[in-house]
C-alpha cells in the first residue's frame, strides 16, 4: 500500500512539473532589442524644500555624506499639448520618506518627481525671501546633479 502511494505521489509531482515547464515557455514574451527603452531614474532623499515665488529650492542628500541643492521652476508644474509637465508631486505621510526622482530618457532630462509631505506646516517645508528672485527659476532643463 505504501509503495502505491509513493508511486502516485511521484507521478503527480512529475506530471505537474512537466505541465508547468510547458506553460512557462509558452507564455514568456520575446525579448527583442527594438522594444528596449532608454528611460532611467535616480532617487535621492530630500532634506528640505524652500518655496519661493518662482520656484522650489530642493536640498537633497548625495552619496550619504554630503548635500546638494537644485532650483526647480514652478512653471514646470503646468503642462500643455506641446510641452508636458516636467514637475510632478506625490504625497507621502512623513518627511522621513521624502525623496526626489529624476527621470531621464536617453540621457536627457525628462521630468522630476517630488515625493514629499504636501502639508506646508511639515518641517521639511520652508520659505525663500519673497523679495529675492531665485537664480535658475527660468531654466528649461535640469542640470546634471551630483548624486
Amino acid at each position: 500500500m505504501k509503495k502505491i502511494l509513493i508511486i502516485l505521489a511521484v507521478f503527480a509531482a512529475l506530471s505537474a512539473s512537466i505541465f508547468a515547464a510547458e506553460n512557462s515557455s509558452a507564455s514568456a514574451p520575446e525579448r527583442t532589442e527594438g522594444k528596449w527603452t532608454d528611460i532611467s531614474y535616480v532617487n535621492v532623499p530630500v532634506l528640505k524644500i524652500l518655496e519661493g515665488k518662482d520656484g522650489y529650492a530642493v536640498i537633497y542628500q548625495k552619496n550619504k555624506t554630503g548635500v546638494g541643492n537644485v532650483v526647480i521652476p514652478k512653471k514646470w508644474g503646468k503642462g500643455n499639448n506641446e510641452e508636458p509637465r516636467k514637475l510632478k508631486f506625490r504625497a507621502v505621510k512623513t518627511s522621513l520618506g521624502a525623496y526626489m526622482t529624476v527621470v531621464k530618457d536617453g540621457g536627457e532630462f525628462k521630468r522630476v518627481i517630488l515625493s514629499i509631505p504636501m502639508n506646508k506646516s511639515n518641517s521639511i517645508w520652508g520659505m525663500v525671501d519673497s523679495r529675492k528672485n531665485m537664480e535658475g527659476a527660468d531654466k528649461d532643463t535640469l542640470e546634471d546633479l551630483e548624486f
